[in-house]
């Protein structure tokens, strides 16, 4: 994974800007003559972009749940900490407190080598992953 360029972040950031006033035009129900006058008020032009910051906000909050959700997925599918992190420009530490809920610790443990030698009559008879004769 890289990061963006900077070209590439203001072709996203005008995508969108462009997506925030389309909502923002839904939310604050403006009909389309009012929208392409130029001599809009002082007042409709504060309406407008107090729409869009309630647009933004919700995109903000909706771009955190799927972001959430790809972690999660990205669990199943055998990312850790470490690699959550890196995906959002944060430590282990940082991506374990923001999602503290996901179950990495039990899937990684199923992963543990055991040492030479085994573990002995406990791996054998209760089950331990990764010695002879476990479940």
């Amino acid at each position: 994974m890289r990061d963006l360029t900077p070209d590439e972040r203001q072709e996203l950031r005008r995508e969108l800007s462009a997506v925030t006033a389309h909502w923002a035009q839904r939310l604050n129900d403006v009909d389309a003559d009012a929208r392409r006058r130029e001599d809009q008020s002082s007042a409709q032009r504060m309406r407008s972009h107090l729409a869009r910051m309630t647009a933004g906000e919700q995109m903000r909050s909706l771009l955190a749940d799927l972001v959430s959700a790809n972690a999660e997925e990205a669990v199943q599918y055998g990312a850790g900490y470490p690699e959550l992190g890196a995906a959002v420009g944060a430590s282990r530490q940082a991506a374990r407190k923001r999602w503290p809920h996901l179950s990495i610790s039990k899937r990684r443990a199923s992963e543990w080598k055991q040492p030479p030698g085994g573990i002995g009559w406990a791996g054998e008879h209760l089950g331990y992953p990764g010695t002879p004769g476990a479940a």
